[in-house]
């Protein structure tokens, strides 16, 4: 699926409040920007903070959709759009596979905000721009203060200047609302001319935007439940080999007598996505150091997701078996 969403106006790339968005948006009755001087949407693209390759944030129109979007069990992509001066709708960017959190995940991504201190940070950058602190996270406003998560490299910008024209289905929306792109006419016309799988014609551009550090160390707290919930299954399925968690930087690696199996978790709910990414560190982590193994032992690699393999995902895993004789396998942990 599909959605459109529209985030307070920033003209600093979306990294830190920066107060433009109280003077500029006049409309009755007054929004949360307007009245308090800053939107929760404005760290992001705070690509500085992150976790185990994750970007947390907060997008209104989820947050006025809580109730239905919470937790769902579907991956979204979502355009980006904010209202500039003149009542024009610039289109920001399109970010794939989104997740929108489920309230106890919003809890736990809270709490390791508090603890990277970038709660604190938060609150100081409101204060810079006179801001009202006290409303960051006010349940009277919103259902958590961060509900999807995303990767970087999983953004689309569009290119600066990049604006709905008047017949828009965009043009129509008023509110923040999270508005599902329902047929083809509804699509941005940008989207229709310049992008999909067939390229585009002028290189997207990043100068607005600020891309420091590198992803965080520490592990999501999705990550960490797959982890138990696989490790007792595991158990229980093998209860005579040696099971060990983070052995080697693996997830979890079981030693039977005649096999070794490598077990490398990724949270995200595409199985495409936790296919391209578990690969390589298996494949690393399974043949870099094999040619100092003396125990011969059949190597395993299986890649886990939340989520089952669709047909296309089944069909692709198995061209991956066959075609490159890899030692692949896919297994699924919801939580």
């Amino acid at each position: 699926m599909e959605y459109l969403s529209r985030i307070c106006f920033n003209s600093q790339g979306w990294r830190r409040p920066t107060g433009e968005a109280r003077s500029l948006e006049l409309a009755s009755p007054p929004s949360f920007s307007r009245m308090f001087g800053y939107g929760h949407e404005e760290w992001l693209f705070r690509f500085d903070w992150q976790i185990d390759g994750w970007q947390y944030g907060f997008l209104q129109g989820v947050n006025n959709s809580r109730s239905t979007v919470a937790g769902m069990e579907e991956a979204v992509d979502v355009t980006l759009y904010t209202c500039e001066p003149g009542s024009q709708r610039r289109y920001v960017a399109k970010i794939l596979d989104v997740e929108c959190l489920s309230y106890a995940q919003s809890e736990a991504i809270h709490a390791q905000f508090v603890a990277n201190g970038w709660l604190a940070e938060m609150q100081a950058d409101i204060l810079a721009v006179g801001g009202d602190v006290s409303t960051l996270g006010d349940s009277s406003w919103v259902n958590g203060m961060i509900n999807i998560r995303f990767r970087q490299e999983n953004v689309r910008w569009y290119p600066a200047g990049t604006y709905a024209e008047e017949d828009e289905y965009v043009r129509t929306l008023r509110r923040y609302q999270f508005n599902e792109i329902k047929s083809h006419a509804q699509a941005p016309y940008v989207d229709r001319v310049l992008l999909g799988r067939n390229g585009r014609p002028d290189a997207p551009n990043q100068k607005p935007f600020y891309r420091s550090g590198s992803a965080g160390k520490i592990c999501t707290p999705e990550h960490g439940l797959i982890q138990a919930k696989l490790l007792d299954e595991l158990r229980t399925e093998y209860p005579d080999a040696d099971i060990d968690c983070e052995k080697d930087f693996v997830d979890i690696t079981v030693e039977t007598p005649g096999e070794r199996i490598l077990f490398e978790i990724k949270s995200d709910l595409v199985p495409r996505t936790v296919l391209r990414l578990a690969l390589g560190q298996l494949l690393e982590y399974g043949f870099y150091y094999s040619s100092h193994d003396t125990d011969f032992k059949r190597v395993t690699l299986i890649a886990v997701g939340r989520k089952d393999l669709s047909l296309e995902d089944e069909t692709y895993l198995k061209c991956l078996q066959q075609k490159f004789n890899l030692p692949l396998k896919y297994r699924a942990v919801p939580i």
